[in-house]
């Protein structure tokens, strides 16, 4: 059987993808703007196109994966700044569904702080499910500390799992 193919947005170095391809899967491309982060990219995924700023991406010429994750910017909502979300610069997640509503993955992993379930009165939340809805996936989330998982601090973070109707 064919490994699924991830197509990761806000990739950073590589985190999520790494995650993914020891889960079995096949990264096909990743889209990351940061200089440091495009190098380390590049080192271990050197045969992995990167699509560059998702801001500027047109979906139609892009190659459509069974899953798209990844985690968008959090300043926008993190408890450690001031939660404007949507009335941030730094709110890519239009950018994120944009791209969701264009390629059609059978899946869809959202990672993010949890601050993004409370920033503006949850408004910020309500638009990543509602946009998903919208869209025809069925969503279920959790919030998971680093500690779940071995390492030495709680650091929770959020997942959203996302998966087509039907």
């Amino acid at each position: 059987m064919e490994p699924l193919r991830v197509g990761s947005l806000f990739s950073g170095i590589g985190g999520i993808d790494l995650g993914l391809e020891w889960a079995g899967m096949r990264v096909i491309w990743q889209s990351e703007i940061d200089k440091y982060a495009c190098s380390i990219l590049a080192k271990h995924w050197p045969d992995v196109a990167n699509l560059g700023d998702i801001t500027t991406i047109d979906w139609s010429h892009v190659e459509r994966p069974d899953v798209l994750a990844g985690g968008f910017p959090c300043q926008s909502v993190s408890e450690a700044g001031l939660q404007k979300a949507q009335g941030d610069k730094r709110w890519l997640w239009p950018h994120f569904a944009r791209a969701i509503r264009c390629l059609r993955p059978g899946h869809v992993i959202v990672e993010n702080v949890p601050g993004l379930l409370s920033a503006v009165k949850g408004r910020a939340a309500q638009e990543v499910f509602g946009d998903l809805a919208k869209y025809g996936y069925d969503t279920e989330w959790a919030s998971i500390p680093a500690a779940a998982v071995g390492a030495p601090h709680l650091r929770y973070r959020v997942f959203i799992v996302a998966y087509a109707k039907g």
